[in-house]
């Protein structure tokens, strides 16, 4: 494949490339995504936070509720004196973290809100979804 370009005083030159070069390039890009596949990574996004109270008791059976209902998301439990908070989810944005807060607003009422949060997102996840 050649590219032409042109160089400062107007004259024209022809790079040749060999195409094996773009099949190396494919190649290690399926080598890195095979590399970093089901590693987890940490980056901003949402949580929902479900509870926030000053009784130990109360936190932890929310928590166990929200384990035994949503198997496949993490639940969090918090504390910062006097007060533990039950965090739910790792949501990469708003609109998703929306949608189970409705969700959760059923059993759990209008205390239910969004907190802007570091999460985890495994990478395998990650390039399903830009896919």
């Amino acid at each position: 494949m050649q590219l032409p370009a042109q160089d400062q005083f107007g004259k024209s030159v022809h790079v040749q490339r060999d195409p094996r070069v773009d099949k190396l390039v494919d190649l290690q890009i399926q080598v890195n995504r095979e590399a970093v596949k089901g590693k987890t990574i940490i980056e901003q996004g949402y949580r929902i936070v479900v509870i926030s109270t000053n009784k130990r008791d109360q936190a932890m059976e929310v928590k166990s509720r929200l384990m035994k209902t949503y198997p496949d998301q993490k639940t969090y439990l918090f504390y910062q004196s006097p007060h533990f908070r039950v965090q739910f989810g790792n949501f990469r944005t708003y609109k998703d973290a929306e949608k189970m807060k409705a969700e959760l607003e059923v059993e759990y009422g209008k205390s239910v809100f969004i907190a802007p949060s570091k999460v985890e997102v495994r990478m395998d996840q990650q390039e399903t979804e830009k896919n």
